[in-house]
């Protein structure tokens, strides 16, 4: 079979069987209901359903943005079902749905077989956990909720249609979170998500700047890129009002990092500097935002970083050296704290997995993390990459995951970091099936001088 049939057997029309069956209980439903109110709110549900199910990427980028959304009283009471339990379960239909209409999936990489022996680990830690039932319920979120994350990219984003819709989906929900935590600009608390977290307010920001930045003012013309700034102005916005230190450090290092790339937009970083510089004084950003962001500048050294964290490292540490082979189990290291309630995590999945797991499991996830930051020099080092801005930007991900993951969040919580560690083989794996369809089909490759500053990339598939 041809990869052109295989491309057309990828598209085919949504099985109007699969509809008729979807109609019957719905029309059963609605003849049920008495009020027209609820009435319309089920069918504008179910017909976001049947589209989260037609396009299962737009359920995964909803998937990552749910937990800064659901915390709302508004959505909360509306709503008698947890949201990422309920978008994980359309997600995972969407899986089966794309594996039933024959899509394609993406290899999923060897390195991934490390997770069998890692996840051996946690569920062999239950043995001596001093709290069998938390360290239960963590071990079944990272199979679960943390799991999809981790494995339906790779049956999602099979091809690059797919992913440009996931990327907008994923744009599209940062900005309306973004945009909604501007609605604090003036007051006294630091900006946030509407589930009130401005750790995550500001890694979904700084997610969404770099979106822009690699895959819009990375493509246009200068006067183009004049008309990007409105919208790169709300995800800085945000960013800066929500305080977030390890978002805001990452974006400065990735922003540097990919004038490399793109020497041209030093005019737009320095012209872009210059106007937040003057409109900072005239927005409201909360003074709050402005002095725990104003910390970096007077700290000497890394652990003064981290200083207001310092205790739940130290602790971590000092767990780690009593434990260092096999670790105090999962969710140990709140358990053998004097206060589980502020001894909740590290702060830092590494010295998490260190501590409760044990060296060796570390060593595992490193290895992990490595084999996915070595895709991505990979990726960056190729000559002619099939689709070099998806490519810088699943890197820039990357990074930014790594340096969030090192100082914030736990293993299951932060589910940002898992995607954009998977993202980097996803876009490998589309780049190779590029390449071998088009030397199958004798198209050449478009050349594209990634390292010329004054190279425009005119297509809008990423080239």
């Amino acid at each position: 079979m041809t990869p052109t049939s295989l491309a057309q057997r990828d598209n085919k029309p949504f099985p109007a069987r699969l509809a008729l069956f979807a109609a019957i209980p719905a029309f059963l439903f609605f003849t049920l209901v008495s009020s027209p109110r609820f009435a319309w709110e089920a069918v504008l549900g179910l017909a976001a359903i049947a589209i989260l199910l037609r396009y299962p990427e737009f359920a995964l980028a909803l998937y990552v943005v749910i937990g800064d959304i659901k915390g709302d009283n508004r959505i909360a009471s509306a709503v008698p079902f947890d949201l990422t339990l309920g978008v994980g379960v359309i997600l995972c239909a969407g899986v089966l749905l794309n594996l039933l209409r024959r899509r394609r999936p993406l290899p999923v990489p060897s390195l991934y077989l490390l997770f069998i022996p890692f996840v051996a680990w946690m569920l062999a830690s239950l043995a001596y956990t001093p709290v069998l039932a938390a360290g239960a319920e963590k071990l079944a979120r990272f199979l679960t909720v943390t799991g999809i994350v981790i494995i339906a990219p790779f049956f999602v984003l099979t091809d690059l249609q797919a992913m440009k819709r996931f990327l907008i989906g994923f744009a599209g929900g940062a900005f309306a979170i973004c945009a909604y935590s501007l609605t604090g600009l003036g007051g006294e608390e630091r900006l946030a998500s509407p589930s009130d977290n401005t750790i995550g307010l500001g890694h979904v920001a700084c997610s969404l700047f770099l979106v822009f930045w690699f895959l819009l003012l990375a493509r246009f013309p200068f006067p183009r890129r004049l008309a990007i700034y409105p919208l790169l102005a709300v995800p800085a916005v945000a960013l800066i009002g929500s305080g977030s230190r390890g978002p805001a450090i990452a974006l400065f290092v990735i922003v540097l990092l990919s004038l490399y790339f793109h020497r041209r937009l030093i005019l737009d970083l320095g012209l872009f500097c210059l106007l937040g510089g003057f409109a900072v004084p005239f927005v409201g950003l909360p003074q709050a935002s402005l002095d725990y962001l104003g910390s970096l500048f007077g700290c000497r050294n890394f652990a003064e970083v981290v200083s207001s964290r310092a205790d739940l490292a130290s602790f971590a540490w000092d767990l780690l050296r009593r434990h260092p082979l096999l670790g105090v189990g999962l969710e140990g290291y709140r358990f053998h704290s004097l206060n589980a309630g502020v001894y909740k995590w590290p702060h830092n999945i590494f010295l998490e997995v260190a501590c409760e797991l044990g060296i060796p499991a570390l060593l595992l996830l490193c290895a992990i993390f490595l084999g996915a930051v070595r895709a991505a020099l990979r990726l960056l080092g190729e000559r002619n990459p099939p689709f070099p801005l998806l490519s810088q930007l699943a890197a820039a991900l990357l990074v930014m995951g790594i340096i969030n993951a090192t100082n914030t969040g736990d293993i299951n919580s932060d589910r940002l970091t898992w995607l954009f560690v998977t993202l980097v083989f996803v876009v490998a794996g589309l780049s190779t099936r590029e390449k071998l369809i088009s030397s199958f089909t004798f198209a050449p490759l478009r050349k594209v001088p990634v390292l010329n500053p004054a190279s425009a990339i005119p297509s809008g598939d990423f080239r």
